[in-house]
């Protein structure tokens, strides 16, 4: 296996023949529009698929291993290749949906990319058009206007012209710092224009440059602007700019990418009014085993963005009776799982006499992914235990007390909300074979994750008292 070498001028050839008939609409595989702003950044190709990965905030992260079109190695095969622990950015929904399992997902709104259809945005007909061809008649009625490719005798006016809109505008120190490294960026792009690898174009109004387009059409055939400032002073001219440039240079495109809007609230409000055809979502993906060292779980944040974490949907997993015939699979489930606990006194599993006991009054459930035992959860019937329950509780009304537990989720699943369902499912089954009665939940008094999930599902802590070496907390809740 190749290794990973570090961003170069030889990945632009690299991902224009690995995009070529993927049909992928994003951005994020563009050298010049995406690649190229990665100071700290690799790549490496092996069995017709290309890694990337950059170092960013805080840790390596992956992008979405891209496997050539045609090729038999599949997406999934790929990511199986990176270590356990890779983490995912830039991913998009099929992604998460063809890989979900064992990840904390993420996601944020300023990260989605624009994508409109071609026709739509070029010729601006229908009645929803109607203020921006206003916009745009005013424009080319009330200027002497050219439009035309950057040429070298323009570089002076150009830089004149990003001088005096940076100039224009307050910025904090990093809004500030963020600029400069456009200004780079911009720079790499007017000389890939000039050399014929970018679309570039000079606007100009009663002489003046009014504003400058940037883009480029991908080999996967979309249309991409990474680029486009203009003077606001001259009415109508972002409208002008944007339509004349898709025109010029994306007509034969089914889809436009104008990127994301940066949590920009006038440039989503811009955005949003070219009417998208759909936003692509983009998330990132840690493994949930590492949620402990979870930048995003401990602050909220990724990227300098508050996030959202994504639960895993309910049709990716089954839940299942689970029956005395599944008595290897499940101890053996619990005792691997219960290895991998800092705390071991936070789950003491079944002796296999209690486990049988459990599994054949029917009182268990697991929920599967993939065919794989991956959480369990269990309402135990033995009555002698429940009349000690209901004595340690101090039971007066003389009702009925089951024991609710078993409740173990594999490391790797932890954090998806499957634990949480699953619970929920055996609650159900509980309350129609039991009912009336009090199930009762015992907890190590300082196992704090489970008192607050089994508080969420409706039960209350009634005592704490110690047992030998364990102190446990008794909580129930009548059904």
């Amino acid at each position: 296996m190749s290794e990973f070498v570090p961003f170069d001028e030889n990945l632009k050839e690299i991902l224009a023949d690995f995009l070529r008939g993927s049909g992928y609409v994003g951005s994020d595989y563009s050298y010049y529009a995406f690649i190229c702003w990665f100071e700290k950044g690799e790549y490496r190709v092996t069995n017709d698929v290309l890694y990337l990965r950059a170092y960013v905030d805080d840790g390596v992260y992956y992008w979405p291993p891209l496997v050539k079109a045609g090729s038999s190695v599949t997406v999934e095969e790929a990511v199986l290749a990176l270590p356990d622990d890779a983490c995912f950015a830039f991913c998009t929904d099929k992604f998460v949906a063809d890989t979900y399992g064992g990840y904390y997902v993420y996601t944020h709104r300023d990260w989605a990319e624009y994508i409109y259809k071609a026709g739509d945005f070029i010729s601006l007909s229908g009645k929803r058009y109607h203020a921006k061809r206003n916009h745009i008649a005013r424009f080319e009625s009330s200027y002497k206007v050219s439009f035309d490719a950057l040429c070298e005798g323009d570089l002076d006016d150009v830089a004149r012209f990003e001088s005096d809109w940076l100039a224009a505008r307050e910025f904090d120190d990093k809004a500030e710092e963020s600029a400069k490294r456009e200004h780079e960026i911009v720079r790499g792009w007017l000389n890939a224009a000039l050399r014929g690898e970018l679309f570039c174009d000079i606007l100009r109004a009663d002489g003046k440059i009014a504003g400058i387009a940037i883009g480029e059409i991908d080999s996967a055939g979309v249309g991409i602007e990474m680029y486009e400032k203009a003077d606001t002073s001259f009415e109508g001219v972002y409208s002008y700019l944007a339509n004349a440039f898709a025109k010029k240079h994306f007509s034969e495109c089914e889809y436009i990418n104008r990127q994301e809007d940066m949590g920009l609230e006038g440039l989503r409000k811009s955005k949003l009014s070219y009417y998208p055809e759909f936003l692509l979502e983009k998330y990132i993906l840690k493994p949930a085993k590492h949620v402990s060292d979870c930048y995003a779980e401990r602050t909220g944040r990724f990227f300098e963005k508050d996030t959202q974490k994504v639960k895993l949907s309910r049709d990716k997993y089954e839940f299942r009776v689970l029956g005395d015939e599944d008595f290897d699979t499940v101890y053996g489930f619990l005792e691997g799982e219960r290895e991998q606990l800092k705390n071991k006194l936070f789950f003491l599993n079944y002796t296999p006499e209690e486990l049988h006991g459990v599994l054949k009054c029917g009182g268990m459930s697991g929920a599967f992914f993939n065919g794989e035992l991956v959480a369990t959860c269990a309402y135990d019937t033995d009555k002698e235990y429940g009349d000690k329950l209901a004595e340690i509780c101090g039971e007066k009304e003389g009702r009925q007390y089951y024991e609710f537990g078993g409740i173990m989720t594999a490391r790797k699943m932890r954090g998806l909300g499957i634990s949480g369902a699953l619970c929920e499912e055996v609650l159900r089954r509980a309350k129609e074979n039991l009912s009336p009665a009090v199930l009762c939940a015992v907890v190590q008094f300082d196992n704090s994750p489970s008192l607050n999930n089994l508080a969420k599902l409706g039960f209350r802590a009634v005592t704490t008292k110690p047992e030998r070496e364990y102190t446990f907390t008794y909580l129930t809740r009548t059904i």
